[in-house]
């Protein structure tokens, strides 16, 4: 695909029997903004409303013989509709949240309709774009249509700053990224203190994380500026991703480009990289299985830490923005090949 300059970015434009595409979103995460404007993708924000409004949005909807990109499981009802009652090309699902899992594994706080709803309009979909093998997986299954994996990236900017940080290994101080939701599994979190045998700190930081409540060794810290967090990556000795379930989280890859090793779940994408470090940093998303995974590492000398920084910085150094918007261009396209668009 050729590419051409715009406002500082470089995006893929297609020949000309391939329109740009319509990303259909409904928060969308700034990596996937990236990728949408790297394709020079039309934004277009999805129904937020109960089914039946989802539908007839679907219908009314035109877009000729343009793909439709939906991200995550917000869309997809409206996406099905699309391809029954409206006017598209290929729809193709960009597989980034825990929807997936939750059909597979039903994840507490999800609800029977909306897993059927997001079950039923997989059927719809024409190809998968999936941040994580595991999703691709499970993709698969679904549709039974083409699947291609693209993984996520930091973003320049702030790889750049992570590049460059000298994270506080001799220290015991966690930090914990991520909007504060069930989901994420902060609570746990907190609750795995109260087993840590070693004095230890935790930052939360991320939206409505100031509504979390635990001892005093939590502090909570909200929404912070871009230097605020380069200073809590640097300050810190770990990052604890408590998630039972997780797609590929960016959090997850900021931490390894810093070099801070990090302690996450089975469930997440990115264990198969934290995996990589030591297979320890892996545990179940439960209080004591995470506070014997703090434990261990905090009993660790300083020199054994150092080693598993530099190998997490390793695992990290591949997810640049450059190279994660190139392997996405590149599977966008094996996917419209696969399906038989172009």
């Amino acid at each position: 695909m050729p590419s051409r300059q715009h406002s500082g970015v470089e995006m893929v434009t297609a020949g000309p029997d391939i329109p740009p595409p319509v990303f259909l979103y409904y928060d969308p995460h700034p990596v996937h903004e990236k990728m949408a404007s790297y394709l020079d993708a039309e934004m277009v924000q999805c129904e937020t409303d109960g089914a039946f409004a989802r539908i007839r949005a679907g219908r009314s909807h035109d877009f000729g013989n343009r793909p439709v990109i939906l991200e995550g499981g917000v869309p997809l009802v409206e996406g099905a509709a699309l391809k029954l009652l409206g006017s598209s090309g290929p729809v193709i699902a960009l597989g980034a949240d825990s929807t997936y899992h939750d059909i597979r594994n039903p994840m507490t706080g999800r609800t029977a309709t909306s897993r059927l709803a997001h079950r039923f309009a997989q059927r719809f979909v024409d190809g998968t774009l999936a941040v994580s093998e595991r999703i691709a997986t499970i993709a698969a299954e679904l549709t039974n249509e083409p699947t291609r994996v693209t993984h996520p990236f930091v973003e320049a900017n702030r790889y750049e700053e992570l590049r460059s940080l000298d994270p506080s290994l001799d220290g015991t101080r966690i930090l914990c990224l991520g909007k504060y939701r069930r989901k994420n599994g902060q609570d746990v979190l907190v609750d795995a203190l109260s087993n840590v045998g070693l004095d230890c700190t935790v930052d939360f930081v991320g939206p409505d994380t100031e509504q979390i409540e635990g001892p005093e060794a939590v502090n909570t810290h909200g929404f912070v500026s871009e230097a605020k967090l380069v200073d809590l990556f640097e300050s810190a000795a770990l990052m604890v991703f408590p998630a039972p379930a997780g797609a590929f989280p960016v959090a997850t890859l900021e931490a390894l480009c810093a070099g801070l090793p990090v302690v996450t779940t089975p469930g997440v994408g990115t264990a198969t990289l934290v995996r990589g470090v030591h297979g320890r940093f892996v545990a179940d998303a439960d209080p004591t299985a995470i506070a014997v995974a703090i434990d261990w590492y905090f009993s660790l000398s300083e020199n054994k830490r150092e080693q598993f920084s530099t190998l997490a910085s390793g695992y990290g150094a591949g997810f640049n923005e450059a190279s994660g918007l190139k392997a996405f261009a590149y599977e966008y396209g094996n996917l419209l090949a696969d399906i038989g668009y172009v």
